[in-house]
């Protein structure tokens, strides 16, 4: 086989893989060989999602923990370990092309990787910013690191382009929107729209689950919420870290007082289907928040900035972190639907023009 045909892939959280498999699916259609390289950040929640994987590949982990990486001491350790690691995989000598994705530390790790083992790195969905370099910490950072020591990028949409000046243009795969939308536009076909008046949360970054006074406001917004009966069920799809930072600051009991239901987090897919048929979602996810607005569903973000404005709409809100803005938009809101029309692929299209520059 080609030198050309062999690619690996830097495997690090659940969003990062969904947003990634139609990219990799399509990679294997294309006669490419596929190694995914899997650093182990959420190795239980992407050991689910690799079970529905059709694609052939090859798998190497570069980590020995069976758990997801939870706490930030757990991922100091995780990281200083990999990178400072001896241990020697073993890779096809004609691999010359490494895919890393997004602004996780696993991107972070997946460059550092790369350059050791002089693969050329592509950087997937490099050109968000929030020119913040403490909002979204430390993703920021990483995307900007990234960005610059990769060989080729992406951005979804000609106007993210002013955000990598300094890339060669020939360098620079130009889609016309973000990967997930083929995961949505999939899945789709396959969820029963069954609304129902149900208001769904799912939050877990560092700034809104470590900073104790951003927690307690999000826990009291949910109980006033709660208090108003403009829902039958609020449920939260907790993280681990989100769990544990309840837990930790003695915020359940309240909850559970208030009947908002703390649920463990599920596979992609289910999640999809519950986020579609709620009446309305808070999150603070790109990626969800992403998802919310291509099915046209009622979103509350819950930060005050997003590297990504073209979600952004009269159904996707940026809060800024202000109650009374959420509760009046929540108000508000009726059922909304989805309805997706276009035939594009955001992920065929970056695998036909990588084919050219490679």
């Amino acid at each position: 086989m080609q030198q050309e045909k062999k690619i690996a892939y830097v495997l690090g959280t659940k969003a990062q893989f969904i947003k990634s498999k139609f990219i990799l699916s399509n990679l294997v259609k294309n006669g490419f060989e596929l190694t995914i390289i899997d650093t182990g950040q959420h190795k239980e929640l992407t050991s689910r999602e690799l079970e529905s994987f059709a694609s052939n590949y090859k798998y190497i982990k570069l980590t020995k923990n069976t758990k997801n990486i939870s706490k930030i001491t757990s991922m100091i350790s995780w990281f200083i370990k990999i990178v400072i690691s001896k241990h020697k995989v073993d890779l096809d000598p004609d691999l010359k092309y490494c895919l890393v994705h997004g602004d996780t530390i696993s991107t972070l790790l997946g460059l550092i990787y790369s350059k050791r083992n002089n693969l050329n790195t592509i950087h997937i969905e490099s050109g968000y910013r929030s020119n913040n370099w403490l909002k979204p910490f430390p993703e920021e950072i990483v995307r900007n690191i990234v960005t610059k020591y990769s060989n080729i990028v992406s951005v979804d949409g000609e106007e993210y382009l002013d955000n990598i000046k300094n890339i060669d243009r020939k360098k620079i795969i130009v889609l016309k929107r973000n990967t997930i939308y083929d995961v949505v536009k999939e899945n789709l076909n396959e969820i029963k729209i069954d609304k129902k008046n149900v208001l769904t949360v799912t939050i877990h970054r560092t700034e809104n689950i470590y900073n104790k006074k951003k927690l307690k406001e999000l826990v009291s917004l949910l109980i006033d919420i709660a208090s108003i009966n403009k829902f039958h069920k609020i449920q939260w799809f907790c993280h681990d870290i989100t769990m544990r930072a309840l837990k930790k600051n003695m915020l359940l009991k309240k909850l559970i007082e208030s009947e908002v239901e703390l649920k463990e987090l599920v596979p992609h897919k289910q999640f999809l289907s519950e986020m579609i048929n709620s009446k309305a979602v808070i999150t603070d996810g790109g990626s969800i928040a992403e998802e919310c607005s291509i099915v046209n569903q009622n979103t509350v973000i819950w930060r005050d900035v997003v590297e990504n404005i073209n979600y952004l709409n009269k159904n996707v809100i940026l809060s800024n972190y202000d109650k009374l803005k959420i509760i009046k938009y929540l108000k508000t809101v009726n059922f909304s639907y989805p309805k997706i029309e276009t035939t594009y692929s955001p992920s065929r299209d970056f695998v036909s023009q990588l084919i050219k520059l490679i």
